[in-house]
């Protein structure tokens, strides 16, 4: 009502001659006009006004407009046939299809009386809609009883914008309602397409139109691991950039689970949440929780980001979470770091804190990094013959629990420069080193040793690239080729402990060569669209490629030899030398129409002549509603994979939805997932049906689900 009251007030200042007018008479600002400024308004502000009539007698304080007016008040306008203004009592009266309009709300009302001192009126038999979030409220009579309170009679409230009339509403007989607080409502009916499906003698409805605390829709659901769930969340506003929402899970098998959220918005930039449960577990006898959340924060030079993962126990992700990632992997880690950024290089303090969840039996030899700190010499040019240099320096201390704690140094710097040969054509030769230095415990009988390794290197990549423009067809094809050649020396290295893939450094003498193309339409106006895309990768070592006697992959390797690793790793294969040549990566991108995508990426053996890794794809999308998805994925002795993905709305009333993965290494269905939502005339709200059914862990769950556009949804 605010700018209701504003509005009125420009209108006053229209009659007062800041506006123009169709009928060509200014009048002077009348005194008593002059004193209904209000804090934010301005007597000059850049109001307009037409009408076919305007009048205003100076002895009785009365103004006039009559005749299709029109007002603009900024980005806000209003239309009526009649608006009448008492200075003398501040009464306003505007009638015959008043209409108001911004760049959030507008409303349509028959006619409305206010008192602009007390700011007390009546809105007659309109509407007034909330473009934000689709708020629609209709009401024969709204009578504004105070600055922010009002009487709603024979009301209705909707964020179905459906028009004349929407799919759903709620109506009430009687409400009281209280801006940026609640609308208390008797005699309340909700209705679907015109039929009464749940009456309420009382209710209260939020009807701020910022952050609102209350409870949440709840939610149903049953897994086999924990039976029925009924969900109830409560959601609590704090302040302008925090909130929580505390949920109570009731498990029919395990028990009740409460958990809190934590979140902060501190800057555009900078938001997280922090999140935590603990509850007494009936089927195990024993209390069980989880604390987890995420942080990023970035102000200027200065970043500061966490993850946070810690379960209390090993079989938690299994028994009370539905996340495969989590479920099957080796560790729950959290980190975090903090870092500072300058012209040149980059500080950063971090811990890595790993959480074992395999439970291998022997000892735990878990490695701890607390803390860690890290120096980045940003790549910069030196005034001596245009050479770069480049570097790292990093210590870090690594704690066990069964192990031995262990202090090490690292400090890595290349020096390069790209020498021009001819056009688009550079040849950059480097040299590097890396050095090592620990002190560690051998044994818990054995003092402290000091070990250390020096490893020097070096080589030279020679990179062409060209394009070509196709302007008949609005095209540009581009291509780049490089080759390069990186030794390192072999060195003894063996009385190293091996904590991470930087302790032990393999031997090369090896070529790497890539080529790379890419197909771009080009259209004034608009981005460049990519149509072809293609990547190939591969190396081939003069001695034969040796192993560093690390189980990590070699962080000197290049990509197309560390994915091979990385597959051997996961298959459980010992390292071992491996041939001269490298496998040969390829991937590929083909967009040949609108909407349809096709990817393909391989790994292939030349020796061996098998793929270590495939995966091809199709896609069609035209929106979230008409989208197809089919891929197939290949590790070797790890996987093979079909999996799909469909959602079509079929009629505007149906929208299918389903999911299949499929194992082909062990023919049987990894998981699966169906579903159906109906939307009875629109989009305001619809029911839905979903089976999903998984295999790791073994479960099926049915849900049903009932959504209201704007309100939310309910499962069951």
């Amino acid at each position: 009502m605010n700018r209701l009251r504003r509005f009125a007030i420009g209108l006053l200042l229209l009659i007062g001659g800041a506006a123009d007018v169709s009928a060509e008479e200014r009048f002077p600002v009348p005194p008593a006009l002059k004193q209904l400024s209000k804090a934010g308004i301005r007597l000059d502000a850049p109001v307009h006004m037409t009408a076919d009539t305007l009048s205003y007698e100076e002895e009785t304080g009365v103004a006039l407009a009559e005749g299709n007016v029109e007002m603009e008040f900024g980005a806000r306008t209003m239309r009526a046939d009649r608006v009448r203004y008492d200075s003398t009592t501040g009464e306003a009266d505007l009638s015959g299809k008043v209409r108001y309009k911004d760049a959030d709300e507008e409303f349509a009302f028959d006619r409305i009386t206010i008192n602009l001192d007390s700011e007390t009126g009546v809105l007659y038999n309109g509407t007034i809609r909330i473009s934000s979030n689709n708020y629609q409220i209709a009401s024969r009579r709204i009578e504004k009883t105070g600055k922010s309170s009002f009487l709603v009679e024979k009301g209705m409230l909707t964020t179905c914008p459906c028009d004349p009339e929407p799919d759903w509403k709620f109506e009430v007989r009687r409400a009281r309602v209280t801006l940026d607080q609640y609308a208390v409502g008797k005699d309340i009916t909700f209705r679907i397409r015109g039929v009464p499906v749940l009456w309420l003698p009382w209710g209260a409805f939020p009807v701020k139109m910022t952050r609102q605390s209350g409870f949440l829709l709840p939610n149903l659901s049953h897994n086999q691991s924990r039976g029925y769930t009924l969900q109830v969340p409560y959601y609590q506003v704090i302040n302008r950039w925090s909130d929580a929402t505390i949920t109570l899970d009731a498990m029919s098998r395990r028990g009740y689970r409460p958990e809190i959220e934590y979140r902060f918005v501190l800057n555009p930039e900078s938001e997280g949440a922090l999140r935590a449960t603990y509850f007494r577990d009936r089927v195990e006898d024993e209390n069980r929780g989880r604390f987890y959340g995420e942080n990023v924060f970035r102000s200027g030079p200065f970043t500061a980001n966490a993850v946070l993962e810690v379960p209390t126990d090993s079989n938690y992700y299994f028994d009370l979470v539905d996340n495969t990632a989590l479920q099957w992997a080796r560790y729950a880690r959290s980190e975090g770091f903090v870092s500072v950024t300058g012209g040149h290089s980059e500080h950063a303090l971090s811990i890595l804190w790993n959480y074992d969840l395999q439970e291998i039996p022997g000892p735990d030899n878990t490695a701890q990094r607390m803390p860690e700190y890290t120096m980045t010499l940003l790549p910069a040019g030196i005034p001596v013959a245009g050479i770069e240099l480049a570097g790292e320096v990093s210590a870090t201390r690594f704690q066990r629990k069964d192990g031995n704690d262990e202090l090490r140094a690292r400090g890595y710097g290349e020096v390069s420069r790209a020498i021009p040969l001819y056009r688009s054509i550079t040849l950059v030769p480097y040299l590097f080193a890396d050095v090592l230095g620990t002190r560690f415990e051998p044994s818990s009988a054995d003092d402290p040793s000091d070990r250390g390794r020096f490893v020097p290197g070096g080589g030279a990549t020679l990179s062409a690239d060209a394009r070509k423009d196709i302007p008949g067809k609005a095209l540009v094809h581009s291509a780049g080729f490089s080759a390069g050649f990186r030794y390192v020396p072999r060195i003894n290295q063996d009385d190293l402990p091996i904590t991470d893939r930087w302790s032990r450094l393999a031997p090369q003498s090896q070529f790497l060569f890539t080529l790379s193309q890419r197909l771009l339409g080009v259209k004034d106006g608009a981005a460049p669209k990519e149509f072809l895309s293609f990547q190939l990768e591969w190396a081939y070592d003069l001695g034969g490629n040796e192993t560093s006697g690390s189980p990590y992959v070699d962080p000197l390797a290049p990509y197309v030899r560390a994915l091979r690793d990385q597959i051997d790793t996961g298959a459980g294969r010992p390292p071992e030398k491996n041939n001269a040549p490298s496998d040969i990566y390829a991937k590929i991108g083909l967009n040949p129409i609108e909407r349809w995508r096709f990817q393909g990426e391989a790994l292939f053996d030349p020796v061996e002549t098998v793929f270590t890794v495939g995966a091809a794809s199709g896609e069609y999308k035209k929106d979230d509603d008409h989208r197809l998805l089919v891929e197939y994925r290949l590790s070797r002795d790890l996987a093979e994979d079909v999996r799909g993905t469909f959602a079509w709305r079929l009629f505007h009333w149906l929208r299918l939805q389903a999911l299949v993965g499929y194992s082909l290494r062990n023919a049987s269905l990894s998981e699966g997932r169906v579903g159906v939502s109906v939307y009875p005339r629109s989009d305001c709200w619809n029911v839905g049906f979903t089976v999903d059914r998984t295999t790791q862990p073994d479960d099926t769950s049915v849900k049903f689900t009932f959504e209201l556009k704007g309100i939310g949804s309910a499962g069951i």
